[in-house]
């Protein structure tokens, strides 16, 4: 054979070889194997840590679960507790879901139980816990010094998740053994949060195999992110950017009211800030349609008293306030707060002068911030504006170092409006307290915790409400509207009312 017939011939047997490589064994064309990965772009810092510390990430990311949870309507329903029951008036009997599995293998009991729950009423304060006792593997009862009607609340916040007793060495929080869809894995290099799907969770295997978490604190680069394709999905998106995607049909876009509020906070011991009068000039100076409408562009609604309409703890006598340049004058007049001339009043020899603390990891808030500084300065009010990360603000709250802060604040993380009211009652440990005290106020919510008519309840929540509502220790701007975006083949994202679930064993490509 010629040296050219054998170059045919070889040439001829590699098509063949190429075509039946093609082909398969089954005939037909071979297929890429489908994606299980999943990008996220998270708005906040995702902490690894202990979660009675810090626990929101832990649940969200889908690391930690509870023994009670919140459903997508915002009901309470078994979590890792199958079911639950109020034994007498201070004891509550928790019956575990069986075959549950920690991430390290070993299964759920009474015992570990005992152990988180213990923790988080230690550290956490909210739950008066007296003992806890394990009456099986699959049973315990938790007994309180006093009544705690919103216990199986309590127990549906990140702060009560519930992790495997190796988790703690020597007493300490040491490694993060939960029960959720994903399992921790790493922090990268790159300080990405690895996770994977466990294959042993109660509900199922995920089809997710591995999320890939980083976090982008700046809105428009975790919005370039996404249209780079260096996440599949992003939180938090800025109006402007979610009008944009709105037209791409590559993307989704979901749009989903939360139980949060965007609310200005009132250090009460300040000078000028301690008088009611100038709480309430601040509030009438402030145009609460014109924020919604210019700044957050309709994605929000302004906020009439402390709680949306999605959430049914409001008090409906509350009225939305008026905005009023005039009456903001009038008052501050009264007051005696002068404007000489400079365009900033001062009473003996003090300038009306405060310092807005706020941070950028919900974008819109420093834009807010702006049209808050503006707003107060057509009325006399000196406003600097501070923007730091969210520890700073909160240190600042918790020493009572601030004037005023703005800040984006969760209502409704569980479904009880008694974790709500505790940046209300002077004796919490809510790092989001207004430096405010009303002895009122206090026996009020303190009471409402231990009554179990839940008629008085909601009518002890509601005298609160109109305290706050007359005594301004806080102004209610607008009430969040959650905006999340993802590539379109991304199957079973939703929103939830609490902001708990995020990544859920149910997502999946298309």
């Amino acid at each position: 054979m010629s040296t050219m017939t054998w170059k045919k011939f070889w040439i001829l047997l590699l098509l063949i070889l190429a075509v039946a490589a093609l082909a398969g064994c089954g005939g037909k064309p071979a297929t890429a194997p489908a994606n299980t990965t999943l990008k996220v772009g998270w708005d906040f810092e995702m902490p690894i840590a202990d979660p009675v510390k810090s626990g929101y990430f832990l649940a969200r990311s889908g690391i930690m679960e509870t023994l009670v949870d919140v459903d997508f309507d915002g009901k309470l329903v078994p979590g890792l507790a199958l079911e639950w029951q109020a034994v007498d008036p201070t004891a509550w009997k928790f019956k575990l879901r069986p075959n549950v599995k920690f991430h390290d293998g070993t299964p759920l009991t009474a015992q570990s139980v005992k152990l988180a729950v213990e923790r988080f009423a230690e550290t956490a304060r909210t739950i008066p816990l007296d003992t806890i006792e394990v009456v099986s593997d699959q049973e315990l009862i938790i007994k309180t010094r006093m009544p705690a009607v919103a216990l199986p609340a309590y127990l549906a916040t990140p702060e009560s998740a519930i992790y495997g007793e190796k988790s703690m060495v020597d007493g300490k929080f040491a490694n993060l053994i939960g029960t959720g869809p994903y399992k921790f894995v790493q922090v990268a290099q790159d300080k990405s949060v690895i996770t994977e799907g466990f294959a042993d969770y109660w509900q199922g295997a995920p089809k997710i195999k591995q999320v890939i978490n980083r976090q982008y604190p700046d809105a428009q680069t975790r919005f370039m992110a996404l249209q780079s394709g260096e996440v599949d999905l992003i939180r938090n998106v800025m109006p402007s950017n979610a009008k944009l995607l709105q037209g791409n049909a590559g993307y989704k876009v979901d749009v989903n009211p939360v139980g949060r509020v965007r609310v200005i906070y009132f250090n009460t011991e300040r000078d000028g800030l301690a008088d009611r009068s100038v709480r309430q000039a601040i509030n009438y100076a402030l145009d609460k349609d014109a924020i919604v409408k210019d700044v957050l562009e309709g994605y929000s609604k302004p906020a009439v008293g402390m709680f949306p309409a999605n959430l049914p703890w409001g008090n409906p006598a509350i009225k939305a306030s008026e905005h009023s340049v005039a009456k903001a004058k009038e008052l501050l007049d009264k007051a005696g707060w002068m404007d000489d001339g400079s365009g900033v009043r001062e009473k003996q020899g003090k300038k009306l002068e405060y310092t807005l603390l706020t941070y950028s990891t919900r974008a819109e808030l420093p834009n807010v911030a702006q049209v808050i500084q503006a707003e107060l300065a057509a009325v006399g009010i000196k406003l600097n504006i501070q923007v730091a990360d969210t520890g700073v603000l909160e240190k600042g709250m918790v020493s009572k170092n601030f004037d005023m802060t703005l800040v984006a604040r969760g209502l409704a993380f569980t479904a009880d409006p008694a974790i709500a009211f505790e940046d209300f009652r002077s004796t919490s440990k809510s790092k989001y307290r207004p430096n405010y005290e009303n002895k009122e106020m206090d026996t009020l919510l303190t009471g409402a915790m231990t009554e179990p008519d839940q008629t008085k309840r909601q009518q002890a929540y509601y005298r609160v409400q109109e305290i706050i509502d007359q005594e301004i220790p806080a102004v209610f701007l607008n009430y969040y509207v959650q905006v999340d975006a993802y590539k379109q083949n991304l199957q079973n994202f939703r929103i939830h009312p609490t902001e708990l679930h995020v990544l859920t064993s149910d997502l999946q490509w298309q």
